[in-house]
């Protein structure tokens, strides 16, 4: 597996300076749901150029983890042009690592399917440890009847975190078409 993440991690390094794929709605869609949870911590996982840093203004202390260096320039200058005090970024590549830190949301957009099937049980289980509530927005599709890029993978989600010990408190599929769900998993605490 790790040749295949080099390459994804070069395929990332290359596409830095110009990825922008700007997602209004997605955006105001976890803006709404962001509001309705309000938290006070939040990590955002695969946070990229930064392009969710302008919902997170109510949250006291946000933390932005990529593993692409080039994504987290982009996204210090996106800090440092708006004043978003509250984001800090750190490098981090969630199918080896995790942070100690507990947070009370744990996010992920479109990240965990950039992680190659060998990669994805690791990668959960890293993003679950740092939160009891997850929000995971992702490109989803039961039948797999939708084809991704070659750098994209299809997920069972729900399989996942139920496995790792979490109940899916709701699933929002987007009206717009896009086959993205948001799920909200909350820990089992019995």
């Amino acid at each position: 597996m790790s040749q295949l993440l080099d390459r994804l991690h070069e395929y990332w390094a290359r596409r830095a300076s110009t990825y922008d794929v700007p997602d209004v709605f997605g955006r105001q869609i976890l803006n709404s749901y962001i509001m309705k949870l309000k938290p006070q911590t939040l990590v955002e996982v695969g946070c990229g150029h930064g392009e969710l840093f302008s919902i997170y203004r109510n949250v006291a202390r946000v933390v932005g983890l990529d593993w692409s260096d080039e994504m987290l320039q982009r996204s210090r200058s996106r800090i440092e042009r708006h004043g978003y005090g509250n984001v800090s970024l750190k490098h981090l590549d969630i199918t080896k690592e995790s942070l100690a830190e507990r947070f009370d949301v744990a996010l992920t957009r479109t990240c965990l399917m950039h992680i190659p099937p060998e990669g994805i049980v690791d990668a959960c289980v890293n993003v679950a440890s740092m939160s009891n509530q997850l929000l995971v927005f992702e490109y989803y599709n039961p039948d797999r009847r939708i084809e991704l890029a070659p750098h994209n993978w299809h997920h069972e989600y729900p399989y996942l975190f139920t496995k790792l010990g979490f109940k899916m408190v709701e699933a929002y599929d987007r009206p717009d078409g896009l086959p993205q769900i948001l799920f909200h998993f909350k820990r089992n605490m019995a």
